[in-house]
């Protein structure tokens, strides 16, 4: 709203692209590097006027009516006209398997080595081999000094996406075998795979406002953002992320937030005010992600992830923002709240097992630690429970009605390669990719430990689906670990959740003879199967709480990624384009969970600390320029 000659009118469209007869949208293209910039001033290459007359459509369709299904129609088509016309969509042919500093010429060469080998002409065979193997690393080093080193101060995350790939980190190849054969039927059958799960799920039954506890909600008007939260939300937008089913670009957003902050305010007001979200935002586009490289089987090998219209996002986080203060998550869920991380719940989970079975203690204690995995845990929250559960949230009646609006009625769509699927509806789950999902999915596991008796002693620990369970176990009791598991198998029936018994672990940690192991836990009718280590976020813990197989595991991950500093030697790459490498692809793998498992005896510190120097060796440098991993971990454990 502003106030014009005493009167109060609504900020619209009209306000952004009509504001006199002259005013126009310019684009100029700049070539290089193929970005665009859409600027208001005399234009080089091409202008477009709007017409008054769909300003005054838009004007009078979305304050009139009021509707917000209508509001965001009417911004999504100017935007998306206004792109059209200023910035067409253009097709172009691309080899997914081209490197972007190959050429022509290297290509030619590869294929006369080719034939060569074929034609049983190994000399020239080798001779060309060598050539081509000279030729790559002149193309490499001028690529980087013509197209890359420029972007390090201008554009550093696009410095850093293109030196990964000379460094041979990013496989562009990754989905080159699915997304050759993206067919129609492709396209189909993981539309197919990925809603297999709702296809046994019983009708979910939605609640009215009479079926929730009245007593439970807040009667209150909704709080709306102001036109600074709304221009602050569309800033922070990543212009790098995907663009969702309407078509709005990221970039879009957030370069013209000024002028569409108000535009966007009314939409999101109009949202929150009426309880509804817009249709149109309901639509997700799934984009198969392999969950190994290379995928080898269609069944189980990807997993999807939503892509969703950048406004949806803005709308989500700015609800999440004024209404998550009024919601009541334990202390035990680590997973998407504050100032919690994985390592704060390692750090709760490994320090416990530590305490109770401490020499120091005067009498050493056993650990019985059991690691729940639940199956398809995001897509098969049910939206009837989920929303009783967060009437009890106490949060506003608005917010409840609003959040009800969001889960009905959702679709999806598989996307792979420009190839999309059929559209098919989403009856249960929250959208991974959403903003809300994860706030959403913690309410839901909030009640988990509700489920078992007090009496039984037993710690849990969240973050997000996963659930570690564990308990001391002395000399003079025994393990009731069975107990808690069959009461969250009851618990998951309840919330129509299922535990996979096939993924669900336990473990026995004990140095003390006279306390004997439990008896093997059951599910059903299978057997838990009990390990003698196991990743748990990222860290491997073992039962005789070493480090050892976590040390072994990630000295391995990062020999893998080694032959990056080799590829960055071969092309004369600068020095400082390997160490940016090491830095960033390697050592974090070295690093990762630090405090947890940072107390090592020296033969595993020198192993770690081996890596480093090998890398050093590669790189050409002194080891003065670096500090020792081992005092690195000592600075993040402080």
């Amino acid at each position: 709203m502003r106030k014009v000659d005493g009167e109060l009118q609504n900020l619209t469209l009209v306000h952004v692209f009509d504001k006199s007869n002259q005013d126009s949208l310019y684009v100029i293209a700049v070539i290089d590097d193929v970005i665009f910039q859409l600027k208001r001033a005399m234009p080089e290459l091409k202008s477009v006027n709007f017409r008054q007359d769909n300003a005054a459509c838009y004007h009078s369709s979305a304050t009139v009516i009021g509707d917000i299904n209508n509001k965001v129609s009417l911004f999504t088509n100017t935007i998306i006209d206004i792109l059209d016309k200023t910035i067409p969509v253009t097709t172009i042919r691309t080899h997914a398997s081209d490197k972007p500093w190959m050429t022509a010429y290297i290509k030619k060469e590869i294929k006369a080595r080719q034939k060569a080998y074929t034609t049983g002409n190994m000399t020239k065979y080798r001779q060309l081999a060598d050539k081509i193997i000279t030729l790559i690393k002149k193309a490499k080093a001028e690529f980087y000094s013509s197209k890359v080193k420029s972007k390090r101060k201008h554009d550093a995350a696009k410095w850093h996406r293109t030196i990964s790939q000379l460094a041979g980190f990013e496989d562009d190849n990754l989905n080159n075998n699915l997304i050759s054969d993206s067919t129609p039927d492709t396209v189909e059958i993981l539309q197919n795979i990925f809603t297999k799960p709702w296809s046994k799920l019983p009708e979910t039954i939605i609640p009215s406002l009479e079926d929730v506890v009245a007593s439970s909600l807040r009667q209150e008007n909704p709080p709306t953002p102001s036109i600074g939260q709304v221009k602050t939300a569309l800033k922070q937008l990543n212009s790098k992320k995907a663009t969702g089913s309407d078509g709005i670009p990221a970039w879009v957003l957030k370069r013209y937030c000024e002028e569409l902050a108000p535009i966007v305010h009314d939409i999101i007001c109009a949202s929150i005010k009426e309880c509804e979200y817009s249709t149109a935002y309901k639509h997700a586009l799934v984009i198969p992600v392999p969950k190994v490289n290379p995928p080898r089987d269609i069944e189980n090998d990807f997993r999807q992830t939503s892509i969703l219209p950048q406004m949806a996002k803005v709308l989500e986080k700015l609800q999440l923002k004024l209404n998550l203060p009024s919601s009541r998550i334990n202390d035990n869920q680590h997973a998407f709240t504050s100032k919690r991380s994985t390592v704060s719940a390692l750090t709760n989970i490994s320090q416990n097992w530590f305490n109770v079975t401490d020499n120091t203690h005067s009498a050493k204690n056993g650990v019985h630690a059991l690691f729940i995995d639940f199956r398809k845990a995001f897509d098969l929250v049910d939206h009837g429970i989920l929303l009783r559960k967060l009437a009890e949230m106490y949060v506003t009646k608005a917010f409840w009605l609003w959040t009800r609006s969001f889960l009905e009625d959702r679709r999806q769509q598989v996307k792979l390669a420009g190839t999309l699927s059929s559209v098919k509806p989403c009856p249960a789950g929250v959208p991974q990719g959403s903003v809300m999902s994860h706030a959403l999915f913690n309410i839901h596991i909030n009640d988990i430990e509700n489920s078992i008796p007090d009496g039984l002693s037993i710690n849990i620990c969240k973050y997000a689906d996963d659930c570690t369970q564990d308990e001391v176990v002395s000399q003079s009791s025994s393990s009731h670990m069975q107990e808690a598991l069959e009461a969250v198998q009851e618990w998951s029936n309840r919330n129509k959740m299922t535990i996979n018994s096939k993924k669900t672990k336990d473990m026995w940690i004990c140095f003390n003879t006279a306390i004997p192991a439990p008896e093997p836990l059951v599910i059903g009718n299978e057997v838990v199967e009990r390990v003698n280590s196991h990743k748990l976020l990222g860290v491997w813990h073992q039962n005789n709480l070493k480090w050892n197989c976590h040390v072994k595991n990630i000295v391995k991950k990062a020999n893998k990624r080694m032959f990056s500093l080799r590829e960055c030697r071969r092309a004369n790459l600068p020095p400082e384009v390997g160490i940016t490498c090491y830095e960033s692809k390697i050592r974090p793998v070295l690093e990762y969970a630090a405090p947890i498992w940072g107390g090592l005896p020296q033969y595993l510190i020198d192993e770690i600390e081996s890596i480093q120097n090998r890398c050093i060796k590669i790189l050409g440098t002194s080891r003065c320029n670096f500090e020792m991993l081992e005092q690195r971990r000592a600075h993040l454990t402080v």
